[in-house]
């Protein structure tokens, strides 16, 4: 009886401990558990940055939209047919006039920003009506 209980407390023993392949893949599962972690952390901040770009170009193109809207309707340097550059420390892009008539006019805004998530730049874009007078 003594020799099958000092077997069994010997079979009990020898695994006690974790093989070297067992702690291999478990330091493997364990590895691609952090790198996938890591994956997932760097593409959520390249989206948050890529939205407060497109956030801070969308706020620029109104401030843009509402600065032109704020100039008399007869402005001929603001307000003339033709494509006009944009370009301060925040960005940079471009406004169009176009004339319906005579006494309205199409004003398309773009501010372009850094698109982190697809890469290169990525462009906003407003676009109003500006006339002379409610009533033509």
């Amino acid at each position: 009886m003594r020799g099958a209980q000092s077997l069994n407390q010997r079979r009990v023993n020898e695994r006690g401990a974790f093989t070297l392949i067992e702690t291999m893949v478990a330091t493997t599962i364990f590895g691609i558990a952090v790198g996938v972690c890591i994956l997932s952390f760097s593409l959520a901040m390249r989206i948050v940055d890529t939205a407060g770009k497109r956030m801070d170009a969308l706020h620029d193109a109104r401030n843009q939209v509402e600065m032109l809207r704020t100039n008399h309707f007869t402005n001929t340097v603001v307000f003339s047919a033709g494509t006009y550059a944009l370009s301060n420390a925040n960005y940079t892009g471009n406004y169009v006039v176009s004339n319906v008539d005579s006494s309205t006019k199409n004003i398309t805004v773009n501010i372009a920003y850094i698109n982190r998530i697809r890469g290169g730049n990525s462009t906003n874009t407003l676009t109003t009506t500006i006339t002379s007078s409610l009533h033509p």
